[in-house]
């Protein structure tokens, strides 16, 4: 069973704006920091640059949804296949495999880095994370 961390709300708001202040020092897409366990960053109609970060996990993506109606579903989808078909370039791209397609979400669709060895508390990697998903992110949105 997976381990069960209490969000902790110190820990976010400081780690959070380092990532955004990273970010726009760099010129990397980003949004600014909120209360929230997220950075988001609207790119195209219903397209969003995102960095993501929980207690024990964290990734970067891009997060296609146009809205929850049939026809909105539908749509977002046709993003989604557009940017499937060309997988092995975008991959070729950003130097790497992504995740396509998060599991569990419904009328949404993404393309992300996965970073599933992350860990809000050990503060002495902070630095090192706020790197890579910032130059992560930088890799993805050219991609």
């Amino acid at each position: 069973m997976a381990e069960k961390v209490t969000r902790d709300e110190g820990l976010r708001s400081k780690f959070i704006p380092m990532i955004v202040n990273e970010a726009k020092k760099r010129g990397v897409v980003t949004g600014n920091a909120t209360s929230g366990w997220t950075i988001r960053k609207t790119v195209a109609s219903g397209i969003k640059m995102i960095y993501v970060v929980r207690m024990l996990e964290a990734r970067v993506e891009m997060w296609i949804h146009l809205g929850s109606s049939a026809v909105e579903f539908d749509e977002s989808a046709g993003i989604f296949d557009h940017f499937y078909s060309k997988k092995d370039q975008i991959e070729n791209a950003y130097g790497g495999e992504l995740t396509w397609d998060h599991p569990g979400r419904r009328t949404a669709f993404s393309i992300q880095q996965d970073y599933h060895d992350f860990d809000l508390r050990e503060t002495d990697k902070w630095n090192m994370w706020v790197e890579k998903m910032v130059n992560d992110m930088k890799k993805l949105d050219a991609a």
